[in-house]
């Protein structure tokens, strides 16, 4: 397909397939279906929504756009805000903890040979 034009309100919002997830919810805008090699995704959060700590073998570069949130990734915890933009390598854990209110987020990603989501039994602490 040489392009392909939508808008985000007809794209199906489904709950995060994470493990653990609690009001979270992911649109799938372009994918591979569409003849790109790598996809676009909308994360909304609900206030106190979870995506737990987990690793995939893709990397991912998020971009907040509406909200804070905190995020752990390796060892470190980060509070991100509208704006604000993290590249996350593959096999790398992390966590995205949302605040009191709504968070929206774009999230970018290749596609691995293997695409499957391992659920880590950690918490994303700190502040």
């Amino acid at each position: 397909m040489e392009y392909y034009l939508s808008n985000i309100s007809g794209v199906a919002k489904t709950e995060v397939p994470i493990k653990g997830s609690k009001g979270a919810y992911i649109q799938w805008l372009i994918t591979k279906e569409h003849g790109a090699h790598y996809a676009v995704r909308k994360f909304t959060l609900d206030p106190q929504g979870v995506i737990p700590m987990h690793v995939h073998k893709y990397q991912e570069t998020v971009v907040i756009t509406k909200g804070k949130c905190k995020v752990c990734v390796a060892d470190k915890v980060y509070e991100m805000k509208e704006g604000d933009f993290i590249f996350i390598d593959a096999n790398v854990k992390h966590a995205f903890v949302n605040s009191d209110s709504p968070l929206e987020f774009f999230c970018i990603i290749d596609y691995a040979d293997d695409m499957s989501i391992k659920t880590l039994d950690e918490e994303c602490k700190g502040k």
